[in-house]
């Protein structure tokens, strides 16, 4: 009967702890240092405009396959297929 309980491994839980626990002591000990959060606030900071920049290309493509794409629907309707005569 004991084989039918199903649950949470104590051992896996204690393990989970440890780590996100260690996690949070490093991080903490990075951050007390000024250096540090400096070093991390430029590297965010550049992050976000390297983010800015693929936004913008990606808006601007976008731009262009939607007018391309608007195009070929404006000049694809225009054209009417006649059928050919002398094909019986």
């Amino acid at each position: 009967m004991a084989d039918d309980k199903k649950g949470i491994n104590p051992v896996a839980v204690g393990l989970a702890g440890a780590v996100v626990g260690a996690a949070a002591a490093a991080g903490a000990i990075i951050l007390a240092d000024e250096k540090n959060r400096a070093k991390l606030a430029k590297t965010i900071e550049g992050l976000k405009e390297q983010g800015f920049k693929v936004m913008e290309v990606v808006q601007n493509e976008a731009a262009e396959m939607k007018r391309i794409a608007t195009q070929n629907g404006k000049s694809g309707s225009a054209k009417k297929s006649t059928p050919k005569k002398g094909n019986k």
